[in-house]
């Protein structure tokens, strides 16, 4: 009898306790948030006496394993969240904006592209060069110039987000301080604006209370998140504001809107093209020659407009191409590295060279094909988003290069889309992308790396989509099974793939 009334208490405890409930592990994940963004805050200044330290030499993953204990909590909330757990909105809110406004003004503990946005902005302000074509060394002298990294390379950033930098250094002057709290809340605008745009996205959903507390969790709750946008500072928070700014105009028929939003996105990350280009082509498609040709022609304008203080013909586009022979700790870089060794064993010369060379001819290509594929797959604003997503992973895997915060983009689609095949494996990814081992170009650190990086997200995916081809009913909704198994969500089918 005493067996069986703990049987059922403890069976009890599992339907009804922690592993149903979002509350413990919301909590858990906001204490070890907080606890890691107040390291980053108070730490610098009681480790090395100097709140901020020029030329303070970072890793880009250097405190990723402490953080990806935090994706423990973040995915058993997100699974509560699914089976039905809740919690006020506002908590939801109030939490993240906690969290993000803690580490806004944090030293940069792992990227340090932020400082080089700010000495582009320099550059134009007090020097009135142009860093598109001139490199940031010309200008050593600059009291901005020790803090940062890439001192030969010139802009890799599009026109929109260079015109910010500009903004913000002009009005700062001499004060580099003064540049980064302004950069800083720039940021924190953008960033805050992602939030209000997947709360507003979730009204028009079935269930707007589960929606937008999914679609807050996914992303403002994201330990991924937290470092790259309020911290790192990343300029690709603004082509992911700009792509729920355009899902969110097209629903409401604001075509024209969406047109600006993903024009001005491109014009701050390139890989944001794809978003303009299959949007124009399926307002072809929707509308005709006519209005399609009308969008064009505004998003051409827009570019021209925005690329005019610093056209320089062909060289405008340099830093783009130097940057390109790059590679690092990516899916085709190990790629290349085991191709590299092949090569040199069996008695290649300048093997490693060689095997640059096909192993970008290759993954190009295929870029390529899925980038050709999309084009020919849109027909809705459905598919329009679900290849958008598709281009955007496939960039993220067939590149030779990869740092974490190409994540956000995609991210963020998934946090304000109805659940799709891409929703798990892109969370998934959020997380394993965090993932290092020792010094990764060795090739017994790099190999396992590698397939922890890449392999479940994959996996992921491909049981998905394995799932979702076994129960579609013909011409029906696909019905995505939540991790519990216990619950389930409708949404349309997007297209199979072929």
């Amino acid at each position: 009898m005493i067996e069986r009334a703990y049987l059922q208490a403890r069976q009890k405890w599992l339907d009804e306790g922690w592993t149903r409930s979002v509350k413990p592990w919301l909590l858990l994940l906001f204490l070890g948030s907080a606890a890691m963004g107040a390291w980053f805050l108070i730490g610098p200044a009681l480790d090395h006496g100097r709140y901020y330290k020029v030329g303070f030499s970072r890793s880009t993953y250097e405190y990723s394993r402490p953080l990806l204990l935090l994706f423990v909590p973040y995915a058993l909330a997100l699974v509560a969240w699914l089976r039905g757990s809740r919690v006020p909105l506002w908590v939801l809110v109030g939490g993240a904006v906690i969290l993000h406004v803690l580490v806004l003004f944090a030293p940069l503990p792992q990227s340090q592209d932020f400082y080089q946005y700010l000495f582009y902005g320099r550059m134009q302000a007090a020097h009135g060069a142009n860093p598109f074509v001139v490199g940031p060394a010309a200008f050593w002298a600059d009291q901005w110039f020790p803090w940062i990294r890439w001192s030969q390379q010139t802009s890799v950033y599009g026109p929109i987000w260079m015109l910010i930098a500009w903004g913000v250094a002009k009005v700062a002057g001499s004060n580099l301080a003064l540049g980064f709290v302004l950069f800083k809340l720039v940021v924190l605008a953008l960033d805050l604006s992602v939030m209000a745009l997947i709360a507003t996205a979730a009204k028009g959903r079935s269930d707007p209370g589960q929606a937008a507390g999914f679609g807050l969790l996914a992303f403002a709750w994201n330990p991924l998140v937290l470092i790259t946008v309020p911290l790192a500072g990343s300029a690709d928070v603004a082509l992911a504001a700009a792509i729920v700014g355009a899902i969110l105009a097209r629903r409401r028929g604001r075509t024209g809107l969406a047109t600006v939003l993903l024009t001005l996105g491109a014009l701050v990350k390139i890989y944001g093209v794809i978003g303009i280009v299959l949007h124009l082509i399926l307002v072809y498609r929707e509308r005709g020659a006519k209005s399609g040709l009308r969008h064009t022609a505004g998003a051409l304008g827009i570019a021209a407009a925005a690329y005019a203080p610093y056209w320089h013909g062909f060289s405008t586009f340099t830093g783009l191409f130097t940057a390109l022979p790059l590679t690092n700790q990516s899916l085709v870089g190990t790629l290349q590295v085991l191709m590299g060794r092949f090569l040199h064993l069996v008695g290649f010369h300048h093997a490693a060279h060689k095997a640059e060379i096909v192993m970008r001819v290759v993954a190009g290509g295929a870029l390529l094909a899925v980038v050709a594929r999309a084009v020919a797959k849109v027909r809705d604003e459905q598919t329009l988003w679900r290849y958008t997503i598709v281009v955007l992973v496939a960039y993220l895997f067939l590149t030779p290069w990869f740092l974490y915060w190409y994540m956000l983009a995609p991210l963020t689609m998934v946090a304000v889309l109805p659940l799709s095949e891409f929703t798990y494996p892109i969370l998934l990814f959020s997380g394993t992308s965090l993932f290092s081992i020792g010094t990764p170009f060795h090739l017994k650190n790099l190999l396992p790396q590698t397939l922890v990086r890449y392999f479940p997200p994959a996996f992921a995916y491909q049981r998905g989509t394995a799932a979702e081809r076994m129960r579609r009913p013909s011409g029906g909704v696909v019905t995505i099974t939540v991790p519990s198994g216990t619950a389930t969500a409708a949404v349309q089918p997007a297209p199979a793939a072929k």
